[in-house]
């Protein structure tokens, strides 16, 4: 990255919180690596004023745009187009404004994916799998694990409604039948029936919490909790203790932080630069 200057291209990230993103630290470095005259930012964007952010988009010509939480549902009604994962999942994790016409689509499922495969050496097909959350995170996620051919899927969700909606509309997309939980059954599974856990719930990243009783994590399990934070979650923490594989979202923010890249500036991420950056800001 250069000096900024009145011809600098604006990247951002829009979420509530935000001050915990490491997706600036990542961005930026791929542009220093790359030697782009951009700079990309990251803006603390409530509910309430989430239309107003997207129409600054527009107005401002911000060339794209990363969504987080709690945005990647609602955003949706803001935008002219969705394509690709984003047309079946409902959820937006990637904004691109062509000539002012914003387009969304989200790369956090193949980011999982490639994730798993290129840092976990976990091949998720014919696994089964154990999804903590029904939000924007786990729709964006749940249709690649079914693409990559996963065995089973069982859904945990204090909103139970929610995850009802869920289960009708896989199975109705996809002729997928997951299963429906309860957050208040989560203790009562039978955790030697799963391969894989992914929590795609926010819990973790403020607080010193995890949905998963520690006598429920063993060995045999592969452990990816898409929170990230310096010295590990309270999941990601007590998994390792218990022999269990881990992953962290650091990982995942890296791959869809590459895709997102690659649409963006329709060439190849420099993956080793942005990896290297992530790793450093969490020392």
């Amino acid at each position: 990255m250069s000096a900024i200057n009145a011809n600098t291209s604006i990247y951002a990230v829009f979420g509530d919180p935000i001050g915990h993103s490491l997706s600036p630290v990542m961005h930026n470095a791929a542009f220093k690596a790359l030697q782009l005259d951009c700079v990309y930012v990251a803006f603390q964007i409530s509910p309430a004023t989430l239309a107003d952010a997207v129409r600054g988009i527009r107005a401002l010509g911000i060339k794209g745009v990363n969504i987080t939480i709690p945005h990647k549902q609602a955003i949706i009604r803001e935008l002219d187009q969705v394509f690709g994962d984003s047309v079946q999942s409902g959820s937006v994790n990637t904004i691109i404004n062509r000539n002012g016409k914003l387009l969304g689509t989200s790369t956090d499922g193949t980011g999982l994916i490639r994730s798993l495969r290129e840092d976990g050496n976990f091949d998720p097909e014919g696994k089964r799998v154990l999804l903590l959350g029904a939000g924007g995170s786990a729709q964006a996620v749940i249709y690649s694990l079914i693409k990559a051919g996963i065995a089973s899927l069982t859904v945990v969700n204090r909103d139970f409604k929610k995850v009802i909606a869920l289960q009708e509309k896989v199975r109705k997309d996809n002729r997928f039948s997951l299963t429906a939980r309860e957050l208040s059954q989560l203790g009562n599974l039978d955790f030697s029936r799963f391969d894989l856990v992914i929590n795609t719930t926010s819990v973790g990243l403020r607080e010193e919490r995890s949905l998963i009783p520690p006598a429920n994590l063993h060995p045999g399990l592969f452990v990816y909790d898409l929170v990230y934070r310096p010295g590990g979650t309270r999941l990601s923490i007590e998994a390792a203790a218990a022999g269990c594989r881990v992953l962290t979202g650091l990982s995942l923010l890296l791959f869809q932080g590459a895709e997102s890249f690659r649409l963006w500036f329709e060439t190849e991420p420099p993956l080793a630069a942005m990896r290297q950056a992530l790793e450093f800001a969490q020392k």
